[in-house]
């Protein structure tokens, strides 16, 4: 066994978000297992077969969180956020009996009855705005349709999404040990979330809130802070992928107009298109997990309760997998092979209801708003890609229709 090999790497810093792709590549190949003084220390995974064996094996790396029996466990993000999320950070078999309650949801049949609401919360965006010639393409379009959709998914009125959504948002752009990060907003939101939870225990209909209150894991119901933790979960994550994703689309698209009539007609290719965009442009650029038992990998020893990120960014560049990574590449016949939904028993389970957002998303534009034309100089990126790899602030311009 070899001494630790620390690299100079915080995926909290801006460094990090303005230079991350250049050295995602070199992580995968020359550091794939490599140790970090940031936030107390912590492993980063960086080659694809570390992170898929890491994703698939919780009895050696533990998605654990405020857990009696694993206290040295910290959960999914470096630092450990300040409360917990019941289903991310739980470890099977406790995990797994508690996706099953809302994995119905997330069926085929269930994601093709969401199709039709997607398509208005698209349509509606688009309409508020498209007589104006001008947009933002992340607060005006794919923030707010990401919102709607989770928040009709969950069973709370879409109208009411700023009041959830926004402070899950600026969580999203802070280090959780950061002063402002805002723990009393999402703590004020989980109190309404306990709110609507009771009231469907009461009156229960057919959505992820009356599953959450009603139904059993392991023979027991879920207590409050559990199904809170769940519901926190499924609200706060429901967004920002979908963003992100849509924004990173429509940003390569602006310079490859060529192929908006295949992508009207050709629904293969549009997925190609969405894939090949995660892989290079991944929303969620890890998470994290505790080392739940003393072994060693690739010549570094890692110990229980070692906290390791599992980097997707890298993953998805590794040149083992990936042929020439950094190349966009629509015929890619492995593009899907991606962590951009994570991986292993945790991987997304709204991923396929997020492809049909997306995909939705970019068809409107390039039908209805085909010669939108974005303001390059006004692109704001989130502060960190710690979280969530983000564009804050798109501003386009487009010509707007004929008035009738």
């Amino acid at each position: 066994m070899s001494d630790k090999l620390v690299i100079d790497f915080d995926h909290h810093n801006p460094a990090y978000r303005d230079n991350w792709a250049e050295e995602a590549e070199q992580r995968a190949t020359h550091c794939p297992v490599a140790w970090s003084e940031a936030h107390g220390g912590y492993w980063i995974l960086s080659k694809h077969e570390y992170v898929a064996q890491a994703a698939d094996d919780p009895d050696s790396f533990s998605s654990s969180h405020n857990n009696p029996e694993k206290p040295w466990a910290k959960g999914i993000l470096i630092p450990e956020l300040p409360y917990t999320l019941a289903l991310s950070e739980s470890d099977p078999p406790v995990h797994h009996a508690r996706r099953l309650i809302e994995a119905p949801y997330f069926a085929p049949v269930a994601v093709r009855q969401q199709a039709d609401v997607v398509k208005g919360h698209v349509e509606e965006a688009l309409d508020r705005v498209i007589h104006l010639g001008k947009l933002d393409f992340a607060r005006d379009f794919a923030m707010r349709v990401a919102a709607k959709t989770t928040m009709a998914l969950v069973g709370i009125d879409p109208e009411r999404w700023e009041e959830f959504m926004l402070a899950a948002h600026k969580a999203s752009l802070l280090p959780t040990d950061h002063p402002d990060y805002p723990i009393k907003e999402i703590l004020n939101v989980q109190t309404k979330m306990r709110e609507v939870l009771r009231e469907r225990k009461e009156d229960p209909r057919k959505d992820i809130i009356s599953a959450l209150a009603t139904k059993k894991a392991m023979g027991e119901p879920l207590t409050e802070d559990v199904q809170v933790g769940m519901l926190s979960a499924a609200i706060f994550g429901g967004f920002g992928t979908v963003m992100s994703a849509t924004l990173s689309v429509l940003l390569w698209l602006e310079n490859h107009r060529e192929l908006y009539p295949q992508l009207l007609a050709d629904d293969d290719l549009l997925d190609r298109l969405v894939e090949e965009t995660l892989r290079l442009n991944p929303p969620n650029h890890g998470t994290a997990r505790t080392v739940a038992r003393d072994f060693e990998l690739h010549g570094q020893q890692l110990k229980q309760g070692d906290r390791v990120l599992l980097s997707w960014a890298a993953a998805n560049r590794d040149p083992s997998v990936f042929e020439c990574p950094a190349e966009f590449r629509l015929d890619r016949a492995n593009g899907k092979d991606h962590f951009s939904f994570g991986g292993g028993e945790h991987r997304c389970l709204g991923a396929p209801l997020a492809r049909v957002e997306i995909r939705q998303m970019v068809r409107a534009v390039i039908n209805r708003i085909p010669d939108y034309k974005i303001d390059h100089s006004q692109i704001t990126l989130y502060p960190s890609f710690a979280n969530t790899a983000g564009i804050s602030s798109m501003p386009a311009t487009f010509t707007p229709p004929a008035e009738s």
